[in-house]
């Protein structure tokens, strides 16, 4: 793996990584907002970031798929 795809690749990472934990906080917050229990809200903010960045890399996947 050359340099460029090396730093491309963890600066993605980084980015998905700062996106996951700006849901949870964003989430966290409006679920308190909304008056959720805190176990509920909880499991809802840790499970749903993923959720979220998995459909992103997942459609990234299929949309740039290369041509055979």
């Amino acid at each position: 793996m050359n340099q460029k795809t090396l730093s491309r690749t963890m600066l993605i990472g980084l980015m998905l990584a700062v996106l996951g934990i700006g849901l949870f906080l964003l989430l966290w917050a409006v679920f308190g907002q909304m008056g959720m229990a805190n176990l509920p809200r909880l499991i809802l903010a840790l499970c749903l970031p993923p959720a979220v960045i998995a459909l992103l890399v997942g459609g990234y996947m299929l949309l740039k798929r290369p041509t055979a």
